[in-house]
């Protein structure tokens, strides 16, 4: 009797757990298929990732992403930075292109008086394949301001001391190789795809910097008169580095998402330095090995065709310019918003694209996976 009941048991909890697992599959078929049948025809569904690659995005960004430079000269530290608190950019984006332009603010005359004026100028290039992302970025700044101009020199003036020649010129590249295929460096990247499950990647790569550091010589004092310095440095340089980074997408809601990454790196900076005083001019060169960690989280909603977020960035590092008394850190401090919208991609866009794609076969998808 209490064999035939244990047996009874058994068979009604397999009964039980099959009708579980029925309804549970029966459930997720649901959804899935409720999730597929929002999206519009132009969109592709698999269990991670919508993609939306044929759909022309339009973004507009909102940083402070500004070059700004720590300087100390014996026991004096200047802040240096341009006339610039935010910067503005939109970005496009279709199928495999992401391109990002800055726009420059327009700086009112007291703002120009006090600080200076500055001239910026931000472009940068992405290509998003399937595994393979490489990033080109250009960007100068001209007209530079003490901020710091109180802490050493007793004024009640708003006016700041300024180097009006100073420029910045940088050169940014990167590749980087996504190993987990059910995580979407698109969806984090240029939002022509969204990911809909939680997912993550290893990712390794390179990344290099051309760079250059000028027009020190002239410096702008409360007074607003120019003095030309008889001491003073310029800088020129490139460094290479190997990158071994992480990303992580959690999906919170189907369309809202909390993402993260850590990337640390090692790499060589070469750069030279020379040095003006009135005798004439000394070139120096240097080779310096560095650790850096970049590293970042952000947050928002990516729907099918409303997106927005905000995003936080920032770099540890050793890397500086160094020679004799002075030493230079680039400051690297981010954070962002942005908001975007997705459109069906007009000829004048799709068509060039379409043609790339046609004469150079591997930029297609599918075939740019290795």
């Amino acid at each position: 009797m209490f064999g035939k009941l244990k047996n009874t048991r058994f068979q009604f909890s397999l009964i039980l757990c099959w009708v579980i697992a029925i309804f549970s599959f029966d459930s997720l078929s649901a959804q899935e298929q409720e999730i597929k049948k929002d999206q519009p025809a132009d969109s592709v569904y698999n269990a991670y990732i919508i993609d939306y690659k044929k759909r022309f995005n339009v973004k507009l960004e909102v940083s402070n992403d500004i070059a700004t430079y720590d300087i100390v000269n014996d026991d004096l530290e200047l802040a240096l930075k341009p006339n610039l608190n935010l910067r503005y950019a939109v970005v496009f984006s279709y199928k495999f292109l992401s391109v990002r332009l800055g726009i420059r603010p327009k700086i009112s005359d007291e703002q120009k008086e006090e600080k200076g004026g500055s001239d910026t100028f931000r472009l940068r290039f992405q290509l998003l394949f399937d595994n393979w992302n490489h990033v080109l970025q250009y960007g100068i700044d001209k007209g530079y301001y003490i901020s710091n101009t109180a802490d050493f020199i007793d004024t009640d003036s708003k006016i700041r001391l300024q180097f009006p020649e100073m420029s910045s010129n940088v050169l940014f590249g990167a590749s980087s190789y996504k190993f987990n295929k059910n995580y979407s460096m698109r969806a984090f990247q240029s939002q022509t795809e969204i990911q809909i499950k939680s997912a993550g990647s290893f990712m390794p790569g390179i990344s290099y910097n051309f760079y250059s550091l000028t027009g020190t010589g002239v410096v702008k004092d409360l007074n607003g008169d120019r003095i030309l310095r008889d001491f003073y440095n310029e800088y020129q340089g490139m460094n290479f580095a190997l990158m071994a980074g992480y990303y992580y997408t959690f999906v919170l809601k189907k369309h809202w998402f909390i993402n993260a990454y850590g990337v640390p790196s090692a790499g060589i900076d070469l750069y030279n330095v020379n040095l003006y005083d009135p005798q004439g001019q000394t070139k120096r060169s240097f080779s310096d090995f560095f650790l850096a960690l970049n590293y970042g989280f952000g947050g928002g909603y990516n729907g099918d065709k409303f997106f927005f977020g905000t995003e936080f960035k920032r770099r540890l590092t050793n890397e500086k310019f160094n020679s004799n008394k002075i030493r230079i850190t680039p400051m690297q401090n981010e954070f962002s918003v942005y908001f975007g919208y997705r459109f069906k991609a007009p000829k004048t866009i799709s068509k060039p694209v379409d043609m790339i794609e046609d004469k150079v076969p591997i930029l297609k998808d599918g075939t740019n996976e290795g």
